[in-house]
């Protein structure tokens, strides 16, 4: 998971997205319980989580670390840290912890890569423009505050149903609703306010990390679907 240099490549809450020569970490439970196959199993049969849930295709081979808490590296460690749609899960205090954990486990000019959703462009498609191109048939239904509340998923629609387990089983993943959410220019400040230098945003693929679009999705950046911001440790 090093590279030539000896420095590590973090892709922090990495979801579905596991790319080799990255060490890709994650503490969900779905990631959690891809390291125990027949527990899923068994929770699927006991519908303490639904079988969709159960056979998304997590891979074992992540890191299971919850990000909220110091990251388990050493100080100047690694060469890139990335987090795509990861940050609006945390409470603003968790998120600058975050980034500042990421800027004790960069090495000198070690570069930090921040994708989220545009709070920008969800406005604006509220105000009536159309940032987000052409619409599904079910978000062009919708009224513009309904719009502006599923894009910013704050909450699921309806409260969590089906037996006990299932209800705590969905308290748990309460990191999957929003949290917080950012524009361009909040997420550069945050960036900058824990001492990163030469703060910019960024398009899709354009990156100081080598080879960065073998780890971003350009669908989390392009046609309104995120910003991105990066950082270099000085």
């Amino acid at each position: 998971m090093t590279q030539a240099n000896g420095l590590l490549r973090l892709n922090l809450g990495c979801g579905l997205r596991t790319v080799d020569g990255w060490i890709n970490v994650d503490g969900s439970w779905n990631a959690r319980l891809a390291k125990r196959p027949l527990l899923r199993r068994l929770l699927a049969s006991l519908h303490v989580i639904t079988k969709d849930k159960s056979e998304i295709p997590w891979s074992a081979k992540i890191l299971i670390h919850d990000i909220r808490k110091p990251l388990p590296f050493p100080d100047g460690s690694a060469n890139a840290v990335y987090a795509s749609h990861v940050l609006e899960h945390l409470y603003v205090e968790e998120g600058r912890n975050l980034i500042q954990e990421s800027f004790r486990v960069l090495a000198k000019g070690g570069v930090l890569r921040v994708v989220v959703p545009d709070l920008n462009a969800i406005l604006r498609e509220y105000l009536g423009e159309h940032p987000f191109g052409e619409l599904s048939a079910e978000m062009a239904s919708l009224c513009p505050a309904d719009r502006v509340n599923q894009r910013l998923l704050m909450r699921w629609p309806s409260p969590s149903g089906g037996s006990l387990f299932y209800r705590i089983y969905n308290s748990w993943q309460d990191f999957h609703t929003h949290k917080w959410m950012y524009d361009s220019n909040s997420l550069a400040a945050l960036i900058e306010s824990v001492g990163f230098a030469e703060v910019q945003p960024k398009t899709s693929g354009e990156s100081r990390i080598e080879n960065v679009d073998e780890i971003e999705e350009p669908s989390r950046i392009l046609n309104g679907g995120g910003i991105c911001v990066e950082g270099v440790k000085p």
